[in-house]
């Protein structure tokens, strides 16, 4: 399901989007630090930004299988990047790695 050009999403609509149950919402909050607003009834809602996160915390945990820990690593990593907060040698140091990869993936694949 697409997120909408919408300003605020209820934990159901949050749910059916991301594709998780609300109790694992409810434990990501804590795991990430997430902080979703509450409306007037006291019940938490998440803005647009927040549903983007969420779904991309779904892909680090279940698509490509990251621990919890390791999300959270790549997270602050991506923040990083995007913010421009790393200096020259941690960008060339992951570029290097994703040579890396890419050589033994590479590798592996012409051995099949």
């Amino acid at each position: 399901m697409a997120i909408k050009n919408k300003k605020f999403y209820s934990v159901s609509q949050t749910c059916r989007i991301v594709g998780v149950r609300p109790h694992i919402l409810k434990h990501w909050e804590k795991q990430f630090e997430l902080k979703p607003t509450k409306n007037s009834a006291g019940r938490r809602i998440y803005s647009s930004n927040d549903v983007e996160k969420l779904a991309l915390i779904r892909h680090l945990l279940y698509k490509d299988l990251y621990t919890i820990q390791g999300a959270k690593r790549k997270l602050a990593a991506m923040r990083k990047f995007s913010t421009g907060k790393t200096d020259k040698k941690e960008y060339q140091n992951a570029l290097l790695n994703l040579k890396k990869e890419l050589i033994a993936l590479k590798t592996q694949l012409t051995a099949e």
